[in-house]
């Protein structure tokens, strides 16, 4: 596998530059002030992006899982079974009804 620093030409005639001249000059005692100057100079870095931006890209993402969500569970939902008869609540109903306190102590009589 090839990499693209090794096919650029443009800089790899640059980096033999800089290889060959690192030996040849002296740097000298104001090296330091002078790449701080330079820093100094390019200025602050841009701000990060703002929430919206952010929100927008994470929004892009989840749009297409989201859709895709929608789409499984309404086909899961036609194709069950409903059965008319049966009336769940109804019998939850039943099942969680309350006992008297004639049926608790056995008054009856």
């Amino acid at each position: 596998m090839r990499f693209r620093v090794s096919e650029n030409e443009f800089l790899k005639k640059a980096f033999r530059h800089a290889y060959t001249s690192k030996g040849g000059g002296d740097t000298g005692e104001g090296w330091q002030s002078q790449a701080m100057r330079r820093i100094r100079q390019i200025g602050p870095l841009k701000s990060a992006a703002g929430f919206w931006p952010a929100f927008e890209g994470m929004v892009w993402r989840l749009a297409p899982v989201s859709c895709l969500l929608v789409l499984v569970l309404t086909l899961f939902f036609v194709s069950m079974e409903q059965d008319v008869d049966s009336d769940y609540l109804g019998t939850m109903a039943a099942e969680v009804e309350k006992p008297s306190l004639v049926e608790l102590f056995d008054l009856e009589g």
